[in-house]
Parts: structure tokens; sequence; C-alpha cells
């Protein structure tokens, strides 16, 4: 049933009141910490921040480079190091799993800091896909939001480059060659002749193996981009 014109104004209201009498009797904290932090999209205070592990670029790229179809990558970048049980990973899990949606662009803006220098020419911001399946799951893909955040942040243009062309398995339990056998040809570029030449910044959550990147990449270089930059919020070291 459609309500009456004049009854949305007070809806408005009430959602506003709610919201901030929420923030009043459960304020939001810091992951890290438990401090209070400004809003609920802010997942940690910046004295967490501040001692949070930052990964050396080199060995991030090195890591990705002696992959299968990882040589052509121009860079990988993490923003923080995975610390199993520790803040990194309860930043990531309240992202993927806890329904904050907002946290996603917040932390897709903080990953700006991973790209000093601009790069000439169109740049791209493209997330890993999620199968249709898994998002209808979940109800929003992590990857996706990290880059929409990344992308206003940087001023560059966000992009659904790639879709999934088959549903893969939780890459959680899988051995490094299971993993990379379970994304081979999962991955294809839409609409290539619109990425040529293009440079790309593809984004995810974590790096773990590199399995899932360096197939998303490879699709990505079909397309004949000009260079494909890996960035992401974090980086396990397998």
């Amino acid at each position: 049933m459609r309500l009456p014109p004049s009854t949305l104004p007070s809806l408005h209201w009430l959602q506003q009141h709610t919201a901030g009498l929420l923030r009043l009797l459960y304020p939001p904290q810091c992951l890290g910490c438990g401090a209070s932090v400004s809003e609920a999209h802010v997942p940690l205070c910046a004295p967490c921040v501040r001692r949070l592990e930052r990964p050396d670029p080199e060995a991030v790229l090195a890591h990705v480079r002696q992959l299968p179809g990882g040589e052509p990558v121009a860079s990988a970048q993490a923003l923080w190091a995975f610390d199993t049980g520790g803040v990194v990973q309860r930043v990531q899990h309240s992202l993927k799993y806890g329904n904050r949606p907002a946290q996603g662009r917040t932390l897709g803006r903080w990953m700006r800091h991973l790209f000093p220098a601009a790069h000439t020419g169109e740049r791209l911001v493209v997330p890993i896909p999620l199968h249709r399946t898994r998002q209808l799951e979940r109800g929003y893909n992590q990857s996706a939001l990290l880059a929409e955040g990344l992308a206003d942040a940087l001023g560059a243009s966000y992009q659904e480059a790639l879709q999934r062309t088959r549903a893969t398995a939780s890459q959680t339990r899988l051995s490094r060659k299971q993993r990379q056998a379970n994304v081979a040809d999962a991955f294809a570029a839409r609409s290539p002749q619109t990425l040529t030449g293009a440079t790309i910044y593809l984004i995810d959550d974590v790096l773990t193996t590199g399995a899932t990147l360096t197939a998303a990449a490879a699709a990505l270089h079909t397309a004949e981009v000009a260079a494909v930059h890996v960035a992401t919020l974090a980086f396990a070291r397998s």
C-alpha cells in the first residue's frame, strides 16, 4: 500500500530521530579497542589505525608474480597485513559478514594512500565480482564497496568490468593448488572493447594465495588493458 504523500516528512523525521537515539544508546565503537568512534561507518579509531602493520609493496608484488598468470601484474599492494584473530580480521569479517556496507566505502577511501602517484590515461577501479547466487545470499559484494570508496577518493571511474562465468567453491579451506584450479577461467571481461588501453585498479578484500586476483587479472589482460594494479584491504601471508 502506498502511503499518502503527507506522511512522508513525518516518516523521514522518525527515521532520523530513531537513528540518533540508537547512536545515543549504542554509540559506535572501534573494532580494535572498543573506544567510541564518530560514526558507524568508521570501523577503527585513529590510534588503532596507526598501530596496524603495512605490508611491503615489493613483497606483495613478488608474492603475486610467482603465481601462474601473475607476471603481467604491474603492482600489488595491501593496506594492512592480515592478523589472524586480530584487529584486521575483525574489520574484514565485519565488512564481509556483518552487513555494514558503509564501512566498505570508508575502507575503500582509506585505500587511496596505496596510489600516491596518478597514472596517466583512463583509470578504472574494478572489483572482483561475486557470483550472482552468492551476492544474493550476502546482499552485497564487499569488494565492490571497497572499489566504490577508492574510486570516489581517487576521482577515478568505477566499473564492474568483470563477470563470474561460473560459480566457484569457497576458497577458505582449499590448498594453494586447489584454489588455483577452483578459479581457473572463472572470470571474463564485460565489453572488453571498452577496456582497451585503460589502467585498471583491481580490488579485493584479502589477498591470500592470490589465485583469485591473478585469474581476474588474466581476464582483464585479454581485453588489452594498459596495466593491472592489484590492491587489497589486507595481505595474508600464506
